[in-house]
């Protein structure tokens, strides 16, 4: 039994739940556009992350980076995101479909 990859292509805000359920998939691929950020704000609004994002998170990242983005609301650009292995690729925009798709063939051990 193979499990189906699930690949998240990310452009512009994922924050919130945008980000966990990102963090949900296989593989999370990012576009460069400055407008693209990725973070758990709801500490801002007295909240805590609500879809599983306190536990994936530092597994992605660390515990320290985790536990900094989750209390400070802070958020990253794809350049430190895929620093820290929040993020597996981070592409032009133009090119973002074809990288994240191009992930999940590969998962599968297929050719595209």
């Amino acid at each position: 039994h193979r499990r189906k990859p699930v690949v998240a292509a990310i452009h512009g805000p994922a924050l919130g739940g945008g980000l966990e359920l990102a963090l949900a998939c296989s593989a999370r691929v990012a576009s460069d556009d400055p407008r693209t950020r990725l973070g758990q704000p709801e500490v801002q609004l007295g909240l805590i992350p609500g879809a599983g994002g306190t536990q994936r998170l530092p597994r992605l990242v660390g515990l320290e980076l985790g536990l900094d983005l989750v209390t400070s609301g802070r958020s990253l650009r794809p350049s430190k995101a895929r620093a820290a292995g929040l993020v597996d690729e981070v592409v032009p925009k133009d090119r973002l479909l074809e990288a994240a798709a191009r992930r999940a063939l590969d998962a599968v051990g297929g050719s595209g």
